[in-house]
């Protein structure tokens, strides 16, 4: 069973944006983020601030598009804001983690996981050490 979008792109998602008119404007408040000097930082930070507000919308329409819009409140909680350059990563799972009581079981897991494998690896060294 494959999802097949319920319009085209063209057409106006029942958010009521299409989607073709959400890529658009984020690709123009984008370009007008890096085309803007260092000095004008109110014209940046409106253009950050559009562009991030584009993406959602985009995001929105797309999920509606997909016929998936109940995916697009946990979307959009972990999106609400633009992570900086090179912090997505940790942006998204902190967000994760602080929304999800699955993520925190796995984070959970995965600590007492790497915590148990280092002490064998530790007991191991002793081992060998006392057998020299």
């Amino acid at each position: 069973m494959f999802l097949r979008p319920a319009f085209d792109a063209d057409t106006e998602a029942p958010c009521g944006t299409s989607v073709a008119e959400a890529r658009e404007a984020l690709a123009y408040w984008r370009g007008r983020l890096k085309r803007l000097p260092w000095y004008r930082r109110a014209a940046r930070a409106e253009a950050r601030e559009m562009a991030a507000r584009w993406r959602q919308r985009m995001l929105r329409a797309q999920l509606e598009r997909w016929r998936l819009p109940g995916l697009a409140g946990p979307l959009l909680a972990l999106l609400d804001r633009a992570p900086a350059r090179g912090t997505a990563a940790r942006y998204v799972a902190t967000r994760a983690l602080r929304v999800s009581p699955v993520a925190r079981l796995v984070a959970a897991a995965a600590v007492a996981v790497t915590a148990a494998a280092l002490s064998v690896l530790v007991l191991v060294a002793i081992a060998i050490a006392q057998l020299t």
